[in-house]
């Protein structure tokens, strides 16, 4: 048994009306609702919530499933494994209704290295096959268990869960460097190919089809901007992408019957790039009409300042959603995050609510840059970039791998990176680090088709906020975080109803108000 989560599985659906989760112990605790009474706000901190004022609609959060998480998964016993994935996908855990799955090998998988049709040359695709998402681990409690049953597991728990599936890279005989990666590039997809890749595509969404997994969406391609030629990758210009989804991915999709698997663009960092690729993208009146969506990941910093690029892109292409779908604890290798090269993370509540964690670009990225990536607390990280994301236009949330080993792995590059869930396969012992509550007390508040509403503040201090009209118009939800290192007591108005408030020091609220 997990002890953490004997808490998180008591919980009913639908969610309590106020929990709290906080650096002094708290985690999703049922707090007394707030009472709230007719007139207008006393003096101080206030939060106003405008109801009408109602913007984008929600898609979902959650997080995504790796062959890397199955492995781990695939080493405990069935009834701690089905206690993993509940306190993910079940009704009583966080609840997630999103979730990402890499298309072929990425850094995440394994051994890594390998594509759904690796023998060079077949045009045709005749070799093609999911077998490797099939394929059991060396060592493992449960030989058969893989990815694609790690996928089914997820959802037999939450049959609306919405995929978004994402290629590294097409297989190696199909780029102009005949490698997954290396010699610092990840190799671009020849053009005689564009056809071929999407072809593929739509072999793989079929194969999932007819194994009873419907895709949701899919992206053209994960961080197009290439990662240096470290693992798995395949670079774009934005006209290549722009001609790959209009000329080829779009029409195949569209011709096989699948027109209705969204495209979602970019899918790397908020930067400017995000930028240059929707503007060539969307102004192609090739793939323009293809396009659903923008995927946005946060690695180009660690401190405050994407919003700017999502509101750029919001103001820009307002019919355009925008999706977060990469995010995580990353490089938790480095002897910041690991002196000695033991994870400092580890059952260690503490470290993930105060600032030390270093990012890959603390030690990686240019001079110029630096500044971008200072020392941060994962959970103010988190809870931040949520409601700061949301605020400013996404409409989803998608976290990375749900379940790691304590070592951050396994990752055949040595890319090493946090999850919600730990766990040491030695002794099946499960660490329930406190991210998993952070995204819970997002998931199980915020749902699909739930409005975000705006929020104004006056002399808030440290604290954020966001709010949400849920999809039937019944209840608000309020989501508050006060990173500082002092209680705030404020003031929640929604109308002419006022509420007094009191948040401690350095935690997370959600309220469920009916309206």
């Amino acid at each position: 048994m997990i002890p953490e989560a004997l808490l998180l599985l008591a919980l009913a659906a639908p969610p309590a009306p106020f929990v709290q989760s906080s650096a002094a112990g708290d985690r999703l605790r049922e707090l007394p609702a707030p009472r709230f009474r007719k007139g207008a706000p006393a003096r101080g901190p206030l939060l106003t919530v405008h109801p009408g004022d109602a913007r984008q609609t929600l898609e979902g959060i959650g997080g995504a499933l790796t062959e890397s998480s199955a492995c781990v998964l695939a080493r405990l016993p069935k009834a701690r494994r089905d206690e993993v994935l509940d306190l993910f996908f079940g009704p009583g855990g966080a609840a997630f209704t999103l979730a990402r799955i890499p298309v072929g090998a990425c850094d995440f998988s394994v051994e890594g290295r390998f594509s759904y049709d690796d023998v060079a040359g077949d045009v045709a695709l005749a070799h093609f096959s999911i077998a490797p998402d099939t394929r059991g681990f060396k060592g493992a409690l449960d030989p058969a268990y893989a990815l694609l049953p790690l996928v089914k597991d997820a959802l037999a728990r939450e049959p609306a869960l919405k995929l978004v599936a994402s290629p590294w890279t097409a297989p190696a005989w199909m780029k102009d460097n005949q490698d997954w990666y290396g010699a610092g590039r990840g190799g671009t997809l020849l053009p005689r190919h564009h056809d071929t890749f999407a072809r593929y595509m739509v072999r793989y969404l079929q194969a999932y089809r007819d194994a009873g997994v419907s895709i949701w969406a899919v992206t053209p391609e994960n961080e197009p901007m290439g990662n240096g030629g470290q693992w798995e990758s395949m670079e774009f210009t934005p006209a290549a992408m722009a001609q790959y989804v209009g000329g080829h991915l779009g029409p195949r999709l569209r011709e096989a019957g699948l027109g209705a698997v969204k495209i979602i663009q970019f899918d790397h960092n908020r930067d400017a790039n995000a930028l240059a690729f929707s503007e060539a993208i969307m102004a192609d009146p090739a793939a323009a009409p293809f396009v659903w969506g923008t995927g946005v990941h946060w690695y180009e910093r660690t401190g405050p300042g994407g919003s700017a690029v999502l509101e750029t892109l919001r103001s820009r292409w307002p019919a355009l959603p925008l999706l977060h779908t990469e995010g995580c604890v990353d490089a938790i290798s480095l002897k910041e995050n690991a002196p000695g090269g033991t994870f400092l993370g580890w059952r260690n509540d503490a470290w993930w609510w105060r600032p030390g964690a270093a990012d890959w670009g603390w030690r990686w990225a240019p001079e110029a840059e630096r500044g971008d990536h200072p020392l941060y607390a994962p959970v103010h990280r988190y809870a931040r970039e949520l409601l700061e994301g949301l605020n400013h236009g996404l409409a989803g949330w998608i976290d990375w791998n749900i379940v790691l080993d304590r070592q951050g792995g396994p990752n055949h590059v040595g890319n090493f990176c946090a999850a919600p869930v730990m766990v040491d396969t030695a002794t099946g012992d499960a660490y329930l680090t406190p991210l998993h509550a952070v995204l819970a007390h997002f998931s199980r508040y915020l749902r699909p088709g739930d409005r975000i509403v705006r929020v104004t503040a006056r002399n808030p201090g440290a604290l954020l906020a966001t709010a949400a009209r849920s999809r039937d118009g019944r209840h608000l939800a309020v989501i508050a975080f006060n990173p500082s290192d002092r209680p705030i007591t404020y003031t929640l108005q929604v109308g002419g109803s006022r509420a007094a408030v009191a948040i401690p020091a350095n935690s997370l609220q959600s309220i469920r108000i009916p309206i």
